[in-house]
């Protein structure tokens, strides 16, 4: 949600009969793909789990690809059959291409793995090639490489000079975060939202919170937030920040609904800890969101 985008380019916009381009037409598209994409919500949500990648991302690389599988033949394929499946496998044989051999059928699990794997491999060769970027910019470069490759990223400012439309990066990182905003954002738990945005570090021990005592501390309590409290500062600045109201998916309004319905067994304190005890860990993650808004 941090990475900068200026969205879609005209020509991609045009495609789609759009008559506006940018961000607002990245987002006009990512919504048109939402009822597709749903079909397949199981199946991203399971494999950007076992990735660790943010499942907005992979939907983000579906819908710009494929338009979640709307835009493509019975047997899964387009660009004149060169590419395979929801993310769009480049199946052309190298050096033209990336000569990719399809694992499979092109809805499946076993594609969806595919593709993040290749997301992967090319957001840790951005990595490698541009160490001093920021990771927000190593993601976006990942992505352009998921493209055209690691060697048509040559430098941050002109990410999407060789991608396709010379938007590329740029639309699938604004469809991402409309899907984010849009059910493929949310950290859940045994069925209970957690914030697992809030992360502590506390003499050297690296703690997740968030036990029903560090959300009562600081105001999202069970009858909602507590007046004049951290939260409701928080809240406060959040509405600020998005126009009025608290957006869905926000860390306030996750928090928010944690400390409304309340957390129990594994959920009610997620700690990780690197070496050491997690003594002070809640508390620790109190001051962080205070530190974190203020």
């Amino acid at each position: 949600m941090k990475v900068e985008t200026s969205g879609a380019s005209w020509e991609t916009a045009k495609a789609d009969g759009k008559h506006f381009n940018g961000v607002p037409a990245s987002h006009n598209m990512a919504e048109h793909d939402l009822a597709a994409m749903n079909k397949y919500k199981g199946l991203i949500m399971k494999v950007a789990k076992r990735n660790g990648v943010e499942p907005a991302v992979i939907c983000g690389i579906i819908s710009r690809e494929s338009r979640a599988g709307k835009g493509l033949d019975k047997h899964g394929r387009e660009d004149y059959g060169k590419a395979f499946g929801l993310m769009q496998i480049d199946t052309t044989p190298p050096p033209s291409g990336g000569g990719h051999t399809p694992k499979g059928e092109w809805d499946s699990e076993e594609h969806l793995q595919q593709g993040t794997e290749i997301l992967i491999e090319f957001i840790k060769r951005i990595q490698k090639k541009f160490c001093s970027w920021t990771k927000e910019q190593q993601l976006k470069g990942g992505i352009a490489a998921y493209n055209k490759g690691e060697d048509c990223v040559k430098s941050y400012e002109e990410v999407d000079a060789k991608t396709t439309e010379m938007d590329y990066s740029n639309d699938v990182v604004a469809r991402a975060q409309w899907f984010y905003r849009h059910g493929y954002g949310e950290k859940k738990n045994g069925g209970i939202i957690v914030a697992a945005a809030a992360t502590a570090v506390v003499g050297g021990v690296c703690a997740v919170a968030l036990a029903p005592l560090a959300l009562t501390a600081i105001g999202f309590g069970a009858g909602g937030i507590v007046a004049g409290s951290t939260a409701a500062s928080m809240m406060s600045a959040a509405a600020v920040a998005n126009g009025g109201g608290v957006a869905a998916g926000s860390l306030v309004a996750v928090l928010q609904s944690a400390g409304a319905v309340g957390l129990s067994g594994t959920a009610a304190a997620i700690v990780g800890s690197v070496g050491g005890a997690v003594g002070g860990a809640v508390g620790g993650s109190v001051g962080w969101l205070k530190k974190k808004f203020f």
